[in-house]
């Protein structure tokens, strides 16, 4: 029987690694796309394609400078498209093997977390796709802590995904970021339920 393949994505900050971890615990595969990117961005190939794209000097001898990096490719749609265009292919190609593992296993549902989903075209590999949405402002302090940055760099980053009306439009379910970690859980247990049920 093939594997329930459902799509998580949703806008940085608004919470996806807190619903990530609540259907890892209900015994769900994931497939973190975040991961796949670090180690995309290890292969010789995409390194090369990156200096060529945003600067030589992205490499030390510490390795790649990730922050340097995303503050590159985040600057404009057109820097964050030219990223996505050297890193995507990889990472699908790192995508299809762990799909293909974790086919061959007993689990409820194999659980792809994609903030880029619909940009990299993985939408089209899922059977049903959740978008985890949260306020601006929440998503912002989000960001600035995860990731020790300015407000401005965050409404820079913010700047160049979907809105959130294209999420709800394009999503089969709409999960709340807003709740407290200890709220996801009995969340999460009722939307795998929900989508179990749906395709069964």
């Amino acid at each position: 029987m093939k594997q329930l393949i459902i799509g998580l994505t949703g806008p940085t900050g608004a919470g996806k690694s807190t619903w990530t971890a609540a259907l890892e615990n209900l015994g769900c595969r994931i497939i973190d796309c975040d991961q796949l990117a670090r180690e995309a961005v290890q292969d010789p190939d995409c390194i090369k394609d990156l200096q060529r794209a945003f600067g030589e000097d992205l490499i030390s001898a510490d390795g790649l400078n990730r922050k340097e990096l995303a503050k590159r490719a985040f600057q404009d749609a057109e820097h964050t498209k030219l990223l996505d265009q050297i890193t995507h292919p990889v990472i699908l190609a790192l995508l299809e093997k762990k799909l293909q593992i974790f086919s061959k296993e007993t689990t409820p549902a194999i659980i792809i977390d994609a903030p880029q989903l619909f940009e990299s075209g993985l939408d089209s590999r899922c059977d049903f796709i959740a978008a985890v949405l949260a306020p601006k402002e929440i998503r912002i302090k989000r960001l600035q802590k995860r990731d020790g940055i300015s407000r401005e760099e965050a409404l820079s980053r913010m700047s160049v995904q979907y809105s959130d009306d294209f999420f709800r439009k394009h999503s089969d379910f709409i999960l709340n970021g807003n709740l407290l970690p200890e709220q996801v859980g009995g969340r999460a247990s009722e939307f795998l339920q929900q989508v179990l049920e749906g395709n069964a």
